[in-house]
């Protein structure tokens, strides 16, 4: 348990299911005053949680999110952008309006939600914590927008980290493969919507992590809580990857002997 989390208003963007409602419900089990900000209502009822409708890429969305929160709540002391989108596409694939929606809900929503919780931050301290993903450090082909999306949210934590220090921390966690809709997601565009074919794929991805399976949404939250968390209070504008060691494996034959 962390106690110094308990009474502090948090909120979790694109809170509704996946990694976001984990991390959501942690915080909730810390005593944290929690909010959701998503396009849909949360996949679970959870009474302490605080939904709000809200598309992050939409300036007005963002806004109304805000001036609700901060009229009941003196200030955010912490945000997790998590809210995200993922499509298939090389550069001449994809088009400018997909291009627009990938970054608009992964980098611009990001943006938009943090320079409205630095209003207070600024002064009265906090953390800002990113979900970015394993793909902003190694990357799979045919994922140009989400791809550069991932990499642009790194840039933008370090910005915060050191345009807002010693007030405010920042940070970014780069998961790998997570067990959530968006990975079955990802599967069924490989193999159909089979649960049987699909969860043999998830598998199949999970072999290929030294740690032999793909992590759960539980075990980001995890660390998503303890950045936040004053035992984390000298770690800022740095990018922690959370892969079960897939970014330091190369896939080459070596010798037995």
């Amino acid at each position: 348990m962390y106690n110094d989390l308990k009474g502090k208003t948090v909120i979790v963007t694109g809170a509704s299911r996946g990694i976001g409602l984990a991390i959501a419900k942690k915080f909730i089990e810390e005593g944290a005053n929690v909010y959701d900000l998503d396009v849909i209502s949360p996949t679970e009822s959870i009474r302490e949680l605080q939904y709000i409708r809200c598309d992050v890429s939409s300036l007005d969305d963002v806004k109304n999110a805000f001036d609700k929160i901060y009229s009941e709540n003196k200030a955010v002391d912490v945000l997790i952008n998590n809210a995200g989108v993922e499509s298939f596409g090389t550069v001449t694939e994809t088009e400018l309006s997909e291009w627009n929606r990938i970054l608009g809900i992964n980098l611009t929503g990001s943006f938009l939600t943090s320079k409205y919780a630095l209003k207070t931050m600024k002064n009265a301290g906090g953390v800002i914590e990113f979900i970015s993903s394993i793909q902003a450090i190694i990357i799979q082909k045919r994922l140009a927008a989400y791809v550069t999306s991932k990499h642009a949210l790194i840039g933008l934590m370090k910005s915060i980290a050191l345009d807002y220090a010693p007030k405010v921390r920042s940070v970014a966690i780069c998961p790998g493969s997570v067990r959530t809709p968006l990975l079955e997601w990802t599967a069924v565009q490989e193999v159909g919507n089979d649960k049987v074919k699909i969860d043999e794929k998830i598998r199949e991805w999970g072999r290929l992590y030294p740690m032999q399976r793909v992590a759960e949404p539980d075990e980001v939250a995890d660390l998503a809580v303890f950045l936040a968390s004053e035992r984390a209070r000298y770690i800022t504008g740095i990018c922690i990857p959370f892969d079960g060691g897939l970014s330091i494996v190369l896939y080459e034959s070596v010798p037995e002997k």
